[in-house]
């Protein structure tokens, strides 16, 4: 029984897949598994991942069904005491385990998540989020008051959470929230790892699912997030509600209710889950979500940081 198991789900990333295999490979810390589930890819993913020779790796194939479907796969496939995941287009640095699993060492029971270095194809980085949740914060406002983020690369749980803790299905944008709700709803208290150690694939594509947003804001994709959060409001305040409906429902809502995204964003900066700023850039993000982007990176250029100065 590995102490990691490591799940990657993938799909159609033959060009991508064998550098995040190999931020696996060269981890300090060698006592791990690899789940890799390919999620029905068309191209020859299958094939790159078959001529890898390392008996650590697990291949598990399925029929297209989507990401979280390709996690519960491989969850249901992991032997490890703990699991942590990995996307195919994302990469660890060597001492992500080792770090890991002395933090575990003295807590076993905790799940770990860490900072991310964003890498949006500009030359420099961007690391978020900025601070750790509190013990007795709700991780609703965490996310939707304070704007953090805390991303499946660098989700480290006890493997029995397994059977209690699933990725929605029915969830493809925003899956990443789903799953780090229902795991903080569990009760088991979440850690942030001391330094940054995920390199984050943020580069403009629109087979990417974090940039629905962009390019397909109003389709079912995107918006099937909504239907899941409906179910959470119960729990959240009304801060963070609002919070949650400025910086996901607008953007879908900005193309055919301009009025109403408006609305969103109104509400959020009067209920103080927005400042005038945070409303401005939200109000940019949806109703110009490529020049957003293009404004964005033009930022982290000029004002990003070179990975050796993230590293130190």
């Amino acid at each position: 029984m590995p102490r990691f198991s490591i799940i990657i789900p993938t799909y159609n990333r033959a060009k991508s897949v064998t550098d995040t295999l190999e931020s696996c490979f060269t981890q300090t810390f060698t006592d791990f598994e690899i789940v890799v589930v390919d999620d029905g890819s068309k191209d020859n993913t299958v094939e790159v991942l078959q001529s890898v020779d390392d008996a650590r790796l697990k291949i598990v194939t399925q029929a297209n069904a989507g990401p979280a479907a390709a996690r519960n796969t491989g969850m249901d496939n992991a032997s490890g005491d703990y699991i942590a995941f990995l996307d195919s287009d994302d990469m660890w640095y060597p001492e992500f385990l080792a770090t890991a699993n002395q933090m575990l060492e003295q807590n076993a029971e905790q799940v770990l998540y860490g900072q991310i270095i964003m890498d949006r194809g500009v030359g420099r980085y961007w690391v978020k989020p900025d601070r750790v949740i509190g013990a007795d914060e709700s991780i609703y406002d965490y996310l939707y008051v304070d704007g953090m983020f805390i991303q499946t690369s660098t989700l480290v749980m006890p493997a029995h959470l397994k059977t209690s803790v699933r990725w929605d299905e029915a969830v493809t944008f925003g899956d990443n929230d789903q799953f780090a709700i229902d795991l903080w709803r569990t009760g088991t208290p979440f850690a942030l790892l001391p330094k940054p150690l995920t390199l984050y694939a943020d580069i403009m594509s629109p087979d990417a699912l974090s940039q629905l947003p962009i390019f397909g804001g109003d389709t079912s994709a995107h918006t099937n997030f909504f239907d899941w959060m409906a179910t959470q409001k119960e729990h959240m305040s009304e801060q963070a509600w609002a919070g949650y409906q400025a910086r996901f429902e607008s953007v879908g809502m900005a193309k055919r209710s301009p009025m109403k995204a408006l609305k969103l964003l109104w509400a959020a900066n009067r209920a103080g889950a927005m400042g005038v700023k945070g409303a401005v850039r939200q109000a940019l993000q949806c109703f110009f979500p490529a020049f957003y982007r293009r404004l964005v990176d033009q930022y982290v250029r000029l004002r990003g940081l070179p990975l050796s100065d993230i590293q130190r």
